[in-house]
C-alpha cells in the first residue's frame, strides 16, 4: 500500500507527504487503543540471509519498549505461535489478526518484512543495502494503525583499477568479520530501524 498525498485529508489518518517506498501510515487509533499490549511477530524474510530477521527483530524489541509499547517477550510470543504451527513469518498471512490477538493475549500485533538485506561486493561497487517494513495491526479489527519502511545504505564506486581491488580486498574481510561478529549490516540495519522509528509515535 502506497501513500503520496501532499496534504492532510479528513480521514482518521495521518499520511506522509511522500511518495512511494518512504510513504507512511499512522492512524490516531494507535494511541487510542484500549488494548496496547503489543506483539512483535516474526519477521517475513524476502533476503537471502537466514539470520538477519532474527537480528533485526531483537533490535526493533529494543526500541518499541523505549517508545512505551507494553510489548510481549518475544520467548513467550514464538512459544505462542508455535501452539498454532507457526514458526516463520512467511505463514501468519493465513492467520487472522483476531486468532493471533487471542492466542497471543494482545490487543497490537506488529508484523516484520525485512525486504532487502544485501552486502554486494564487486570491487569497483560496493553495495550495501538494508530495507525493513514495519506494520502495527489491531488485533480486533484488522486494521492497520501504523506502516513505515526504513532504508539503510552505503553504496561505493572505485574508478580506479588499484583502488577496486583494495576495496575487494577490505570489504571482503569486513563482512567476513562481520558476520562472526554476528552482525552483518549493522550500520545499514541501525538507520533501516531508525528511519521507522522516526515515524512510530510514543506510545
Amino acid at each position: 500500500m502506497r501513500y503520496g498525498l501532499a496534504a492532510v485529508l479528513p480521514l482518521p489518518l495521518f499520511l506522509s507527504s511522500c511518495a512511494g517506498p518512504e510513504s507512511y501510515l499512522v492512524s490516531p487509533a494507535l494511541r487510542e487503543a484500549a488494548d496496547g499490549r503489543l506483539a512483535l511477530l516474526p519477521f517475513e524474510n524476502y533476503s537471502n540471509d537466514v539470520s538477519a530477521p532474527g537480528l533485526l527483530r531483537e533490535e526493533v524489541a529494543k526500541r518499541l519498549a523505549q517508545r512505551g509499547y507494553p510489548l510481549l517477550e518475544t520467548k513467550e510470543t514464538d512459544e505462542k505461535l508455535r501452539a498454532l504451527g507457526i514458526t516463520d513469518g512467511g505463514q501468519l498471512a493465513a492467520v487472522k489478526p483476531a486468532e493471533l490477538g487471542a492466542a497471543l493475549g494482545t490487543g497490537l500485533l506488529c508484523y516484520g518484512a525485512l525486504e532487502d538485506f544485501t552486502f554486494q561486493n564487486l570491487g569497483f561497487v560496493v553495495r550495501k543495502l538494508v530495507r525493513l517494513r514495519l506494520r502495527i495491526v489491531s488485533a480486533a479489527t484488522g486494521e492497520t494503525l501504523f506502516e513505515a519502511v526504513g532504508k539503510g545504505r552505503d553504496t561505493k564506486v572505485f574508478l580506479n583499477k588499484d583502488e577496486a581491488k583494495t576495496a575487494f580486498i577490505v570489504y571482503s574481510a569486513q563482512k567476513l568479520v562481520q558476520n562472526m561478529l554476528n552482525h552483518p549490516l549493522r550500520a545499514e540495519s541501525d538507520k533501516a530501524i531508525d528511519r521507522v522509528f522516526d515515524r512510530l509515535p510514543q506510545r
